[in-house]
């Protein structure tokens, strides 16, 4: 089926004609050609849409403007730097930090077993 296309004759030209005139005339009045090549169209703004861009951006930076405030307000209230000594622990007391949590049981842990071995006892 594919190897086909449609008889147009006299009036299918024609037609087809009037159609491509409207679509140049379309494409001339309203679209614009992109960086990327013929392909790439894209809607013409004018004026009205170059001032709701503008509008949009003011907003936009107002927005995180604000944004930036509460997080650096945030930063300095609850936030505080760490000493370079802080930031990176010699690896001999982070060694030291690891096996001295394996060492110590949970409490949890312990409150289960002396649960347990009360309850055997009975």
């Amino acid at each position: 089926m594919s190897d086909y296309k449609l008889k147009t004759g006299k009036i299918g030209e024609t037609v087809i004609g009037a159609y491509k005139k409207v679509e140049d005339a379309f494409v001339d009045k309203f679209l614009e050609k992109g960086e990327e090549g013929e392909t790439d169209l894209r809607l013409k703004t004018g004026k009205v849409g170059e001032a709701v861009v503008k509008g949009y951006k003011e907003v936009e930076n107002t927005v995180v403007g604000a944004y930036k405030k509460i997080e650096d307000a945030f930063v300095d209230t609850f936030l505080e730097k760490k000493a370079d000594s802080e930031k990176n622990p010699p690896e001999s007391d982070r060694a030291d930090e690891e096996t001295a949590s394996r060492a110590e049981p949970n409490e949890a842990v312990q409150d289960v077993e002396s649960h347990q071995a009360s309850s055997d006892r009975s």
